[in-house]
C-alpha cells in the first residue's frame, strides 16, 4: 500500500510541475466564474419579479383611478339631476324630468315612476307615471328598498331591457309618495348589479321624492290641502 504523502512532498511535486499548477488555477477560476454567473441569474430573477410586481401595482392603481373617475362622473350626474328636479315648476315638468331627462343625464335606456294604485294621484297615468298595485311594486323591489340586477319584470318599459334598478321613495314622505318607486332601465346587463354602490341611487330617489312632495304641496294635492282624492 502506498504511504500517505506529506505536505512537503506535495509542494515539491507541484513545484517540479508548474504546468499542472496552472491547470488547477484555471479550473478554480472557471468555477468562480460559473458561480458569479449563477448569482447574476438570481439577481435577474429578482429584477424580473420586481418589474412584475411594479406592473401589478400600476394596474391596481389605474383601476382605482378609473373607479374614482367613474364615481366622480356619477356624482356629477346626480348634481345635474338635482338641479333639474329643482327647476321643475309643476307636475308635468317633473314627469318630463323622470321620463326624458334622467335617461340622458345617467346614460340610461329609460326611467319611470311607479305609484301604488291605492294612493295614486288621479292624473298619475296622464302624467306618465305607471300605476300598479302596492303589492306588485313591492315585488319589483324584491321586498326591499332597492333592487339592482337583471330585469325580472316585463311591461315597465316599451321595449325589453337588459338590467334595471328599482329604488323605493323614502317611506317618511306622505302616503302618496312613500309607496312609490323609481325604476331605471340599464343599457346592458352590467348597468346595474348588486355589488355596485347603492348610495347614489338612494340619494336620487330621495331627491325625486322630496321634489315630488314639494310639487304636490304647491298644487294643494296633499291630504291636508283637501285636493287629493
Amino acid at each position: 500500500m502506498t504511504s500517505q504523502l506529506t505536505d512537503d512532498e506535495i509542494l515539491s511535486y507541484l513545484e517540479a510541475r508548474p504546468e499542472l499548477l496552472s491547470l488547477i488555477l484555471k479550473a478554480n477560476a472557471a468555477q468562480r466564474t460559473a458561480a458569479d454567473m449563477g448569482l447574476f441569474d438570481a439577481t435577474g430573477k429578482i429584477a424580473a419579479n420586481a418589474r412584475a410586481e411594479a406592473r401589478r401595482l400600476s394596474q391596481a392603481n389605474q383601476s382605482l383611478l378609473d373607479a374614482a373617475a367613474t364615481n366622480m362622473l356619477h356624482w356629477q350626474a346626480l348634481h345635474h339631476a338635482t338641479l333639474g328636479f329643482l327647476a321643475c315648476n309643476d307636475l308635468v315638468s317633473f314627469a318630463q324630468m323622470i321620463d326624458e331627462e334622467l335617461p340622458l343625464i345617467f346614460g340610461l335606456a329609460g326611467a319611470r315612476l311607479l305609484m301604488p294604485e291605492e294612493a295614486a294621484l288621479n292624473e298619475a297615468e296622464e302624467l306618465g307615471f305607471l300605476v300598479l298595485p302596492l303589492e306588485q311594486i313591492q315585488t319589483i323591489l324584491s321586498a326591499g328598498s332597492i333592487y339592482m340586477g337583471p330585469a325580472h319584470t316585463s311591461g315597465l318599459f316599451s321595449s325589453p331591457v337588459a338590467s334595471m334598478a328599482a329604488i323605493a321613495l323614502p317611506d317618511q314622505l306622505p302616503t302618496q309618495i312613500a309607496g312609490s318607486a323609481l325604476v331605471l332601465a340599464g343599457r346592458d346587463e352590467t348597468s346595474f348589479s348588486p355589488d355596485q354602490g347603492q348610495t347614489l341611487l338612494t340619494n336620487l330617489a330621495e331627491i325625486a321624492g322630496v321634489c315630488l312632495m314639494a310639487k304636490l304641496e304647491a298644487h294643494e294635492l296633499l291630504p291636508n290641502s283637501g285636493g287629493l282624492t
